[in-house]
Order: structure tokens, then C-alpha cells, then sequence
């Protein structure tokens, strides 16, 4: 049997009138799992940590001690990571450096609900293709590190046999 594909999320906005209304719209589809909402900067970063989400949805401009960017900008830096999908009413290149990789950008305001639902399917599809790259790099320095052995296996009978 197939295993569905589920998205897990954290949603960390300030404005509780948005993050109720986006809950609402995400909770018709099955695949997307909330894990909880996150008011402030505390609360984005506890359940980051607890929750392990695979994408967090948040906006940049807070009026908390840490913004969204600035908890981007730290997660960044850490091997283990969730991927964010930043929804804010500012102009993207005025706020986030060339250098820093968000999974993906909604300015605000929009009009279509779905490009939320379809930006997480790709972000999703995108980690699940960089996933699978990772396993091929694995298996093929297996294939070569089981190459090198056995090529040195060879020459240490060879020599022996002399």
C-alpha cells in the first residue's frame, strides 16, 4: 500500500486573524499535518525545536525580540532545518539577502488561497527529490568504495600468490 506524502507545519504569524483563517484553509487538505501556531518569536522557536516541522510558514516583520528573518538567518546556519515558506507584505529583495534559501516567497496581499497550498506541495517535492539525490550519492560511493576494495583485495592476493 502506498504511504501518503504529509507536510508537517508550524504557522508563525503575529496577526491571529491570519493564522486562523490560513488554518481553516489548510485543514481541507489531508496531506498538510499542523503542528501548532506560533504567535511570537518564543513560541515559533520552541515548537521548531520540539515539533520538528518540515516547513514553517511565517511572516518577517514582528514586533518580538527575534523578526522571521532573523530566525531564518539562524536556522540557516544549522545542519538539521526546516524549510520556510515566508509570507509577508514586503517586497522580497528588500528584505532577504541574495545569500539566504527560503523554500518560497507569497507576497502579500494575495488573492488565491491555492498558491499557499501549492507552494508547499512544491517545497515538499522539491526536499523529497533532494532527499532521494542524497541516497544516490550514497550508494554510489558505496559502489566505489566497494570498487577500491576489492581492487586492493586483488593485489594483496596477487601478492601473496607470488
Amino acid at each position: 500500500m502506498e504511504e501518503k506524502i504529509r507536510i508537517k507545519i508550524i504557522i508563525a504569524d503575529d496577526n491571529k486573524i491570519f493564522c486562523k483563517i490560513l488554518e481553516e484553509y489548510l485543514l481541507k487538505f489531508e496531506e498538510i499535518e499542523i503542528l501548532g501556531i506560533a504567535y511570537t518569536d518564543e513560541e515559533e522557536i520552541n515548537m521548531i525545536e520540539n515539533l520538528k516541522p518540515e516547513i514553517v510558514i511565517t511572516d518577517l516583520v514582528r514586533k518580538h525580540k527575534y523578526t522571521g528573518l532573523q530566525i531564518i538567518k539562524d536556522y540557516s546556519k544549522r545542519k538539521a532545518k526546516p524549510e520556510f515558506l515566508v509570507i509577508s507584505a514586503d517586497e522580497k529583495e528588500d528584505v532577504i539577502d541574495t545569500n539566504l534559501k527560503i523554500g518560497g516567497y507569497i507576497e502579500k496581499p494575495f488573492f488565491d488561497s491555492s498558491i499557499i497550498i501549492e507552494e508547499l506541495r512544491r517545497i515538499k517535492a522539491e526536499k523529497i527529490h533532494e532527499q532521494n539525490q542524497i541516497m544516490t550519492l550514497k550508494e554510489i560511493k558505496i559502489i566505489v568504495n566497494n570498487f577500491w576494495y576489492k581492487i586492493l583485495e586483488f593485489f594483496k592476493i596477487r601478492k601473496q600468490v607470488k
